[in-house]
């Protein structure tokens, strides 16, 4: 069994949002994304200090899909530079692991 990862994005909008986490449930690269939002988001980008309302996505998935998802965000992504960043969990439940993974 994979081990599970958690890996975060944002976009601009609720509806971005909404559709990036659809795909990726749908596609089966995600068994749960949730959305938290809007926040607030403070970072140097062509040289400018910006500031951005957001919207942040947590994707749960099985560690051996966060190729496809790093590939399904460059494809599907707003961003011409998405942030994708993935963690492996250094526990999780038996039961959710198994639920994760099918």
């Amino acid at each position: 069994m994979d081990a599970i990862c958690v890996g975060w994005t944002t976009v601009e909008t609720k509806e971005q949002a909404d559709a990036l986490a659809q795909g990726l449930v749908e596609s089966r690269l995600a068994a749960c994304v949730q959305i938290d939002g809007p926040v607030v988001s403070h970072y140097r980008w062509e040289g400018k200090l910006e500031r951005a309302r957001e919207f942040r996505l947590a994707v749960k998935f099985a560690e051996g899909k966060v190729a496809d998802i790093e590939t399904y965000l460059r494809t599907h992504h707003p961003y011409d530079t998405p942030q994708w960043v993935a963690v492996k969990a250094t526990h999780c439940s038996p039961d959710y692991a198994a639920w994760v993974n099918s």
